[in-house]
C-alpha cells in the first residue's frame, strides 16, 4: 500500500495555534493545536505549497467575516465513508446557522434509506470531523440548544458561532463549576476509573448504548480483539492512536493490508504491536466483509442470535449468547473472539446493558420492572 506522503504548516489565528495537513495536493487535515483528537504526526513543513495558501486566505476571510466558500479548496478528509456522508452533509450547512444532532442523524437516515439512524453514530463521526472550521462541525448543537460535543473545545464552539453571528440567547455553555454545586456526585460503575476522563466519557456517553453503525461494530470487535490479555483501559487510551494507524477502521482497506503494512504498524509504538493480534485484524476484516456480504449487514447476522432484543444483566464474564456467537465466529475463521471477548464486545456496542445497580445509567426498565414485581408481591 502506497504510504501518504505528509506536509504541514502552521497558522496562527485568533483561537490558537492550527496546524494544516496536506498530501501536496489536497488539504487532509485542519486541527486546533489542543483539539481533543489532534494527533502529532510526522510531516515534512512546506508552508509554500499553494493548497496551504489557498487554506490560510480563506481563514483569514473568515476570521474577517468574510463567509469564504469552501469549494474553491481541494479537501480530501481521511475517514470511512459514513464519516464522509456525514462531513459532506456538514458543508451544506449555512453560515451563522445551526442544526441539531438529530436533524443531521434525520438527513443521513435519508440518504441511506432508512427509517432512522443513531445520533450516537453521527455525534462521534462529526466529533471526528479532521477539517475543523471549514467543515463546520461547530454548527451542530443539542436538541435543546445544548453547546455540546466539539473536539476543540466548548469556549471555541461557542467563539466561532458569535462569529457568525449566531443567536446566542437561544444556545448555553454547560458551567461545570455550576454543575458541581448544583448536583451531587455521580454514582458510576466500580470499573470506571474517575481520574480517567477518557474512561468516564466512554462510560458514560457510549458503554452499553446500543450503536450498529457497521463502521462502529467493526472497530469495536478488532479494539475488542486487542485487549485479550490487558485491560480495556489501556486500549482505550491508545484508540486515537489506533484509529489513525489503521485508517480509521476501513474495513476494505484493512482487509487488503500487506507485509509491509504489517512491519510499518510492529514500529508504531502508539498501539498495541503484537504481531499475532495484527495479522489477525486483517484475517477478521476479511471474514467481517464475507459476514455483510452473505447477511447483508454485521448487524443483521447478530440479530440473528440476538433478534435485535436488549439483554440487561450484570456481573458476568460470559454468557449462553457470547458462547454461541464465539463459537460461529471461530468456525468462520476468526482469530482473538474466544466467549469472553465476544461477551465484552456485546456489553460495548449495547446488545448487553451491564451497567450496575447504583450506577446513574442503570437501566430504567430494569427498574421499573422491579418495582412491578414488588408491587405483584404486596
Amino acid at each position: 500500500m502506497k504510504k501518504i506522503e505528509r506536509y504541514q504548516c502552521n497558522y496562527l489565528s485568533p483561537l490558537g495555534k492550527i496546524i494544516l495537513e496536506s498530501d501536496g495536493t489536497h488539504l487532509l487535515s485542519l486541527q486546533l493545536e489542543n483539539s481533543r483528537y489532534y494527533v502529532p504526526r510526522k510531516a515534512t513543513v512546506k508552508e509554500e505549497l499553494p493548497v496551504f495558501q489557498a487554506t490560510k486566505k480563506w481563514l483569514d476571510d473568515y476570521f474577517e467575516q468574510k463567509n469564504p466558500s469552501y469549494e474553491s479548496l481541494n479537501l480530501l478528509p481521511q475517514g470511512t465513508d459514513f464519516q464522509k456522508q456525514v462531513w459532506q452533509y456538514l458543508l451544506t450547512i449555512p453560515y451563522g446557522k445551526t442544526v441539531s444532532y438529530r436533524d443531521v442523524a434525520k438527513e443521513i437516515a435519508k440518504k441511506q434509506h432508512k427509517n432512522s439512524m443513531s445520533s450516537q453514530a453521527v455525534g462521534n463521526a462529526i466529533g471526528h470531523n479532521p477539517i475543523m472550521i471549514i467543515i463546520p462541525c461547530h454548527r451542530v448543537v443539542g436538541v435543546t440548544g445544548n453547546l455540546t460535543g466539539y473536539a476543540g473545545g466548548l469556549e471555541v464552539k461557542s467563539k466561532l458561532l458569535t462569529l457568525e453571528g449566531v443567536d446566542m440567547s437561544k444556545l448555553y455553555l454547560p458551567k461545570e463549576k455550576n454543575k458541581k454545586q448544583e448536583k451531587p456526585p455521580i454514582s458510576r460503575c466500580s470499573w470506571c476509573n474517575l481520574e480517567n476522563e477518557r474512561y468516564i466519557k466512554y462510560h458514560d456517553e457510549e458503554w452499553g448504548i446500543p450503536n450498529f453503525e457497521e463502521n462502529y461494530l467493526f472497530e469495536m470487535l478488532i479494539l475488542e480483539s486487542f485487549q485479550a490479555g490487558l485491560s480495556w483501559e489501556c486500549v482505550l487510551n491508545k484508540r486515537e492512536n489506533f484509529r489513525q494507524a489503521f485508517d480509521h477502521f476501513d474495513l476494505e482497506k484493512i482487509s487488503q493490508y500487506q507485509e509491509d503494512k504489517i512491519e510499518s504498524l510492529m514500529k508504531n509504538s502508539g498501539i498495541i504491536r503484537n504481531r499475532r493480534k495484527i495479522t489477525a485484524t486483517i484475517i477478521n476484516a476479511q471474514i467481517f466483509k464475507k459476514i455483510t456480504q452473505e447477511f447483508g449487514s454485521f448487524r443483521q447476522y447478530l440479530f440473528t442470535f440476538t433478534k435485535g432484543k436488549t439483554i440487561y444483566e450484570t456481573h458476568k464474564t460470559h454468557s449462553e449468547l457470547s458462547d454461541q456467537i464465539s463459537k460461529d465466529l471461530s468456525q468462520r475463521g476468526m482469530k482473538f473472539v474466544g466467549t469472553t471477548i465476544i461477551y465484552s464486545y456485546l456489553q460495548a456496542i449495547g446488545v448487553i446493558n451491564s451497567h450496575e445497580e447504583n450506577c446513574f445509567l442503570f437501566p430504567k426498565i430494569v427498574n421499573s420492572s422491579k418495582k412491578s414485581k414488588k408491587n405483584k408481591a404486596s
